[in-house]
């Protein structure tokens, strides 16, 4: 079971309303989103630490999550987690 529910239209072209208007403004404005970008490499040159790790995040993308469960002897790497949610009022669950 992957993804999301059926019928679940959040991610929709026609529901990112805040993606849309950034997008226009940036189209309208080149030079601000230049200035902002600007604005944020000046922070992470002052020692802003949040936005240090936002470009590196956009640079380098986000390291990908690894949980390590100890058991006996040695580490176990979880590979997958599951979510099973069942019905309490059906049979077979």
């Amino acid at each position: 079971m992957a993804g999301a529910p059926k019928g679940n239209t959040n991610a929709a072209r026609d529901n990112r309303v805040i993606t849309n208007a950034l997008n226009r403004a940036v189209v309208q404005n080149p030079d601000k989103l230049r200035a902002a970008c600007e604005k944020v490499i000046d922070e992470a040159a002052e020692g802003n630490l949040a936005a240090f790790a936002f470009i590196a995040d956009r640079l380098e993308g986000k390291p990908a999550q690894t949980t390590v469960l100890e058991g006996g002897n040695k580490p176990v790497q979880v590979e997958e987690l599951r979510r099973t949610i069942v019905d309490p009022q059906h049979t077979d669950s």
